[in-house]
């Protein structure tokens, strides 16, 4: 059986990793969307949200960051929980396909689905898949909702 966490242990894990971390520096922001470029550099926060919905954070939290590519977790998140893992799986799938995010390659190589819900084709097909289907506007706000 696993060790319990407690609020403290997180907190503690929170600080150590922000402190172990915060003075990291290189790479370049992304340019090919124009408010990922303008974002500071310099800018880094972590924060975690606890199953009652306590949050613990660290650093700069309060600045609003683009979420990009990351939403493409909870999306497929929450089409696994509307459907299974295994529905997902048959529809999208979940290979790796080593080429980039946004590969026009990736996709052609694939002959009845795109390969994973974490590139962008993959991640078109997991929202399409989101329930309520037919109503843009209902579904925008379950996979809004499901990520705050």
């Amino acid at each position: 059986m696993g060790q319990k966490l407690t609020k403290q242990d997180v907190r503690d894990a929170v600080q150590h990793a922000f402190e172990q971390t915060k003075a990291v520096s290189g790479g370049k922001n992304a340019d090919y969307i124009p408010y990922l470029a303008n974002v500071p550099s310099d800018l880094f926060g972590i924060a975690v949200c606890l199953p009652d919905g306590e949050i613990i954070a660290a650093g700069d939290t309060e600045y609003k960051f683009g979420i990009e590519s990351v939403s493409k977790v909870p999306t497929a998140i929450l089409t696994m929980n509307q459907y299974s893992p295994e529905e997902v799986l048959t529809k999208i799938g979940a290979d790796a396909t080593g080429l980039p995010f946004n590969s026009i390659m990736a996709i052609l190589l694939e002959k009845d689905h795109p390969s994973t819900p974490l590139v962008n084709a993959g991640a078109i097909a997991a929202c399409s898949m989101i329930k309520p289907i037919g109503k843009p506007d209902a579904k925008w706000e379950a996979i809004q909702g499901f990520i705050e």
